[in-house]
């Protein structure tokens, strides 16, 4: 029922989970400790609606740490405006770039915020390292955009047979100064330019800014998937 996590075993130094069958929750208090004593921490999803009982999960030691807005978005009728056209994009196949955890601004409504002993640096560094795998996986959907000489930022989206567009990783650089939206903007209207028809992702529900962006450039939301951590409890020194 869990199995390690290779992305986050690799970023946290230490094996995490992950726990795929809400079947584990009706199982003895000992079997679930016993399984989920290999691991650092573990990470369980599902859609909101088919989630176990609060009581089970938090006797299990699962706590809530996010919920995720799914949503789709079209890419064809998108407009742009002399703010957009200004901005340069360049595509990681086009001219190779990598991402750096120090280049990038905080991520400030991520579910992994609330793991023991976690720094803003320290999940720049996830995302970094998650930007750099897209980067060499899905190139000619990798996007850095421009304004002048100077990066603003990233969009990153990954392109698999008969789906949207996923719009994986948007991400502005720490000292970029355009607005969100227009980094959002330039990117889907180059993928629409691309021959990508409809896009697709998903986001924190605390990230009203984000949420905002989609909903003024006609994404439709989706049922929201929520996320839930467990990690060893700490009590008089020793964990459990």
């Amino acid at each position: 029922m869990i199995r390690e996590h290779e992305f986050n075993t690799r970023w946290w130094g230490s094996s995490v989970g992950i726990l795929d069958d809400p079947a584990f929750f009706d199982l003895d208090t000992d079997v679930q400790a016993d399984a989920c004593a290999p691991y650092s921490w573990i990470e369980f999803s599902t859609q909101i609606d088919a989630a176990p009982h609060p009581e089970k999960l938090g006797r299990a030691g699962f706590r809530n740490v996010d919920a995720q807005v799914r949503f789709r978005i079209g890419l064809s009728g998108l407009a742009s405006a002399p703010s957009v056209e200004r901005l340069a994009v360049q595509s990681a196949d086009e001219q190779p770039f990598d991402v750096s955890g120090s280049e990038l601004l905080d991520f400030v409504h991520e579910r992994f915020r609330f793991l023991p002993g976690i720094t803003a640096e320290r999940i720049n560094d996830r995302y970094a390292l998650w930007s750099n795998r897209l980067i060499a996986d899905y190139p000619q959907w990798c996007l850095r955009i421009s304004d002048g000489d100077e990066v603003q930022g990233w969009f990153l989206a990954q392109a698999k047979p008969d789906r949207p567009l996923h719009l994986t990783l948007a991400m502005l650089r720490s000292d970029a100064h355009i607005s969100g939206h227009l980094l959002y903007q330039k990117a889907l209207l180059e993928f629409a330019a691309r021959g990508a028809r409809i896009g697709e992702a998903e986001f924190s529900i605390g990230n009203t800014a984000v949420m905002n962006i989609y909903a003024s450039l006609g994404a439709r939301f989706l049922h929201p998937k929520g996320y839930w951590h467990w990690w060893p409890r700490v009590r008089d020194g020793a964990t459990n």
